[in-house]
C-alpha cells in the first residue's frame, strides 16, 4: 500500500487498514532490537509504541511526510529502543549485569534458535505458514483469519493454528536435538 494512502487512512480514522500494511515492517524493527540485546517481546513492545507515535504524528495537522513511512517508523523504533536501553542500564547495578561471556553465549544461543525457527517456518506447509503469519505477524482477528483462509468458522481456524504450531514445535525439537 502506498505511503500516502496509509497516511490518508490514518487521518480518516481507518487505522486498522493502515496498521495491517504497517505490520509488514515489524521484522525490520525486530531485527534491530534483537541485534541490540533485546528480545522479540521487547521488539513487539517497541514496535507497538512506534506505531502509536506514528499514528499520533500523522493525525497532527502539520505532519508532512518527507521520507518513506518505513524509514520514519524504523527511526522511531530505533530511538525508542535506544532510550529503553539507557533506562535499563541505569536501573541495573553493574554487579548484577551478565558477565560478557555469558551474555555472548545467550545471544549466540538465541540466534541459533531463531535460525532454527526460521527454518521450521520455511518447511511448514504453505497453508500452515500463511495461517501463522496472518495471526502472529498481521495480528488479524480469528474471524478475519477464518475468512481469508476459507475456513467455515473461527474454531476451525483456531484448531488449524494449534495443529500447525504442534507440527512446528515437533520439527523444532527434532532440529534442536540434531544440533546437540
Amino acid at each position: 500500500m502506498p505511503d500516502q494512502k496509509i497516511v490518508q487512512l490514518i487521518r480518516a480514522g481507518r487505522s486498522d487498514a493502515a496498521l495491517d500494511a504497517l505490520y509488514g515492517y515489524f521484522p525490520m524493527a525486530r531485527k534491530t532490537v534483537v541485534a541490540h540485546g533485546g528480545s522479540t517481546q521487547d521488539a513487539e513492545d517497541v514496535f507497538q509504541e512506534g506505531l502509536l507515535i506514528l499514528c499520533r504524528k500523522i493525525r497532527e495537522t502539520d505532519f508532512v511526510l518527507t521520507a518513506r513511512l518505513s524509514t520514519y517508523l524504523f527511526s522511531v523504533c530505533r530511538l525508542l529502543w535506544m532510550d529503553e536501553l539507557k533506562k535499563r542500564k541505569r536501573a541495573v547495578p553493574p554487579t548484577l549485569q551478565d558477565p560478557p561471556d555469558e551474555a555472548l553465549a545467550d545471544v549466540l544461543l538465541r540466534e541459533s534458535r531463531f535460525r532454527l525457527a526460521e527454518k521450521v517456518l520455511a518447511e511448514l506447509a504453505d497453508r500452515c505458514r500463511e495461517l501463522l503469519l496472518l495471526f502472529y505477524t498481521r495480528r488479524l482477528k480469528w474471524q478475519e483469519v477464518a475468512a481469508r483462509m476459507g475456513y467455515s468458522s473461527e474454531n476451525v481456524a483456531r484448531n488449524q493454528k494449534y495443529k500447525c504450531l504442534e507440527a512446528a514445535r515437533t520439527r523444532l525439537a527434532e532440529l534442536e536435538h540434531q544440533t546437540l
